[in-house]
């Protein structure tokens, strides 16, 4: 009685809550590409800006103070122009920051449907330890076996950060993770000799926090380019398409991850795409744990 009732009606109640999470995760990362299309819409403001006669100005009258001093001066004033028009370490970290929160909450609101479902289900029967369950507690066993399976198979730490975050319903960590190991990797998928070289040994950080180093190497980046083009007449040109190709490969990076070059067998940094799948993944997995272990006294 009680497998027919657990194939019946609980298999389907944790399917469905896969379902809608999945459907959760498609909006999480929705979301952070539209924050990427407004980045780029702040890219010919931003050209406008650094390639007009009072920036140039500003940089020829900062850049020997630098080469005597070993200041970053440049660096600091067309960052400063990068934050304005374009991000900031702040900004993209708060965006994802929100989309991981919101996703956090629609996973959430899609357990204490299931667990509800669950509940009606085996209200017949005598089950106190399901009857019982409240939604903080059902959350910290998930959480609890979510790390069970991390410790069972290799999980590279990005990963691992995420599905026990979104598990438990806090954050934080596991976005700093994310966007450190996409920026760590940006000079090895940059492309052009100019982005290359500058992305590689560029920034020193001017923006505050967790993101400053990452952001300090963008800002590094069209300092090069700046320096490359501004007195050329195309300058306009090539500094939006440098930037508009900066983006396009962060975004890429940070949704769909970045292989290790020296390693072909394993993706070091996955992306968030396969990070948050492979969390409905895990969810679904300890979900059916729980309540397979609870209703049949059986451990998958």
């Amino acid at each position: 009685m009680r497998q027919e009732l657990f194939d019946d009606q609980v298999a389907p109640a944790v399917r469905e809550a896969g379902l809608a999470n999945r459907a959760a995760v498609e909006r999480c990362l929705a979301r952070i590409q539209e924050s990427f299309q407004r980045y780029r819409q702040g890219v010919e403001p931003f050209a406008e800006d650094v390639t007009g006669l009072g920036s140039k100005w500003g940089v020829l009258r900062r850049m020997p103070g630098d080469w005597m001093t070993g200041s970053n001066s440049v660096e600091a004033f067309i960052s400063g122009k990068l934050q304005k028009h374009v991000f900031s370490a702040q900004e993209i970290q708060h965006d994802i920051d929100v989309s991981l929160a919101l996703l956090r909450e629609d996973i959430e609101a899609n357990r204490n449907v299931m667990l509800r479902k669950v509940k009606t289900a085996t209200a017949g029967l005598s089950l106190p330890a399901i009857q019982n369950l409240d939604t903080q507690k059902f959350s910290q066993q998930v959480a609890e076996k979510v790390r069970g399976f991390s410790t069972e198979t290799a999980v590279d730490s990005v990963t691992d950060s995420v599905v026990i975050e979104v598990a438990s319903g806090v954050g934080g960590y596991a976005t700093e993770q994310v966007f450190m190991a996409v920026l760590a990797r940006i000079g090895m998928t940059a492309g052009g000799a100019t982005v290359g070289s500058v992305a590689l040994g560029g920034g020193s950080g001017s923006a505050v926090g967790p993101l400053g180093t990452g952001i300090g190497t963008i800002g590094g980046l069209i300092v090069g380019v700046i320096i490359d083009y501004w007195l050329s007449e195309h300058a306009k040109a090539n500094l939006s398409q440098q930037l508009m190709a900066l983006i396009d490969q962060i975004e890429d990076a940070a949704i769909h991850g970045v292989p290790e070059r020296t390693n072909s067998t394993i993706d070091a940094y996955p992306g968030l795409k396969h990070v948050l799948q492979n969390t409905c993944d895990e969810l679904n997995r300890a979900n059916l744990e729980i309540f397979k272990q609870s209703i049949l006294g059986v451990k998958t």
